[in-house]
């Protein structure tokens, strides 16, 4: 090697010497994080949980009964369909990581039930209600007798007192209560006032004005609208 060029070389390697230390604190920094950065990221950890709990009650529909008089005697018609609602209550329940409850917050929303609604003709029992809410529907038999009901001497009246006429019908009060409202397909609007001997389980028996009417309805299936209504006269 030339002795002159010794000392140059000998001052560049003692500058990388002096150099390397600095440029590998510079590389330190740059893979190690800021403390606050890695306290700010300890700080978003989730330190809760929130577990929801839905509990729905369905409401059921109730289904309504309207005089129609567009409908003949003892008809009936559909006029709107019915809906069911709900009540939906929501729980919102917050724990710790320890699964210890911190907090509740519940929320109750309410959707109201849509009514069904049937139209009915108006002949048979005379009432100042307009609506009425059906209970249940029965198909029975029926058979049907004369306000005079064939005795010798005849009260005209029935069980409850009313007189015996075109809309009142004998049940057995087992199966119908005495004074509830119903509508009887084919027949028309009803009040279950009288009771007969024969009219025993499921059987109705219906006043018509005369024999000649009694006969010609002989006795025959019916559907039953039962209503939750009630009346004392």
């Amino acid at each position: 090697m030339n002795n002159s060029k010794a000392p140059a070389l000998l001052s560049v390697l003692l500058a990388v010497v002096l150099v390397m230390p600095a440029i590998a604190r510079q590389e330190d920094a740059k893979t190690t994080s800021d403390p606050t950065q890695v306290e700010a990221k300890a700080e978003a950890k989730p330190e809760t949980k929130v577990i929801t709990k839905t509990v729905v009650k369905k409401i059921p529909h109730t289904v309504d009964y309207i005089f129609d008089r567009t409908l003949g005697p003892g008809r009936v018609r559909k006029q709107r369909d019915g809906k069911d609602g709900e009540v939906r209550t929501t729980t919102l329940i917050t724990l710790d990581l320890n699964g210890k409850e911190l907090s509740r917050e519940t929320k109750v929303e309410t959707i109201p039930m849509i009514s069904a609604v049937i139209g009915m003709g108006r002949q048979g029992h005379t009432t100042s209600r307009g609506s009425f809410t059906r209970s249940v529907v029965k198909v029975m038999q029926s058979t049907a007798y004369t306000p005079s009901a064939g005795l010798k001497n005849p009260t005209f009246k029935t069980k409850m007192g009313l007189p015996a006429k075109y809309g009142v019908i004998a049940v057995d009060p087992r199966v119908i209560k005495l004074g509830t409202l119903c509508f009887v397909e084919g027949y028309g609007f009803a009040i279950a006032a009288d009771i007969g001997g024969a009219i025993k389980g499921n059987i109705i028996d219906v006043c018509v004005p005369t024999m000649a009417e009694a006969r010609r309805w002989g006795r025959r299936k019916v559907t039953v609208h039962v209503f939750n209504e009630r009346a004392s006269r």
